[in-house]
């Protein structure tokens, strides 16, 4: 029967221009006021802004020739900080499979091997949900993202395993990824010859992470909101990457036809009001933070 469904994340990607340099809470929530407010609203009056700031230091990773990437398997280390994005504290890696049919993912295991029972890392099945876009490649044009005429959404499912990693552990070829996720063995189509392959980096992402924003919906149902802001490099600068999502638990991986539709229609409100300001370009912001920047994508 494989796993049950954790969650329903709702995603949309924004022009990231919209926001000035150094995010801070303040203009986080002031982008709230201004355009998310009258949003959601309609479902809960009494929503409230963003109460909690964070900041990580994050990287992506793979092998040149997209080992990873190519199988629908996504590595990532990150680390929370303090304001300053000092290093310090537990680093974390996190290999994630993502990809359209849920049974597949639901059936896989990355944090234990194919004799053990338990898996060895904290695991989550969830459903990824962003807008229904295709990033075409006219002859001769630059890839654009082309959307339907009628709001629809483009589901995927997830399956993510994430372990603290000791200050010495390394993590710079495949097959400390495969030590460290013994399930991606199967996963991965590369020869046991291959399997000390070298790993590069993407972008180191300083993020601003802005949550604690609900909104009430059908029930006991609630979607938690946050606010992704990513720079690439260096900290103090015009953001690369901006993203907007909310999250629906599953009750014990069942979510009730009223409260789906309801965050669906939420969602859709949203891909509606925001038209202008989502970004054109791109259809994920982990595609940029790969090592080559998402220029296969």
């Amino acid at each position: 029967m494989g796993r049950k469904l954790d969650a329903r994340e709702y995603k949309l990607l924004l022009n990231p221009q919209i926001f000035s340099q150094a995010p801070n809470l303040q203009a986080a929530n002031a982008f709230w006021d201004r355009r998310i407010r009258q949003i959601v609203r309609i479902a809960d009056p009494k929503a409230g802004p963003f109460k909690i700031e964070g900041w990580r230091l994050i990287r992506f990773w793979d092998t040149p020739n997209r080992d990873l990437s190519d199988n629908d398997l996504i590595v990532r280390t990150r680390q929370d900080t303090k304001n300053d994005f000092a290093a310090s504290g537990v680093r974390q890696a996190t290999l994630k499979l993502r990809m359209p049919d849920q049974f597949i993912v639901a059936t896989s295991w990355l944090a234990k091997r194919e004799d053990e029972d338990a898996e060895i890392a904290e695991t989550k099945f969830e459903e990824d949900i962003g807008p229904l876009e295709v990033l075409a490649r006219p002859p001769g044009e630059q890839p654009k993202v082309v959307t339907p005429l009628k709001l629809s959404t483009r589901n995927r499912f997830s399956l993510s395993s994430e372990i603290d990693l000791a200050p010495n552990d390394p993590l710079d070829r495949l097959d400390h990824v495969l030590a460290l996720f013994p399930g991606a063995a199967g996963l991965v189509s590369v020869s046991a010859d291959q399997s000390d392959l070298d790993l590069a980096g993407g972008p180191l992402i300083h993020e601003y992470v802005f949550k604690g924003s609900e909104v009430a919906l059908v029930g006991e149902a609630k979607a938690k909101f946050t606010l992704s802001i990513w720079c690439f490099d260096e900290p103090s600068k015009q953001p690369d990457v901006a993203e907007m999502s909310f999250v629906v638990k599953t009750d014990n991986g069942k979510m009730s036809g009223p409260v789906a539709r309801q965050a669906y229609n939420l969602f859709n409100s949203f891909q509606d009001s925001l038209s202008e300001i989502i970004d054109q370009d791109h259809t994920s912001k982990t595609s940029l933070a790969l090592p080559d920047r998402g220029s296969r994508y």
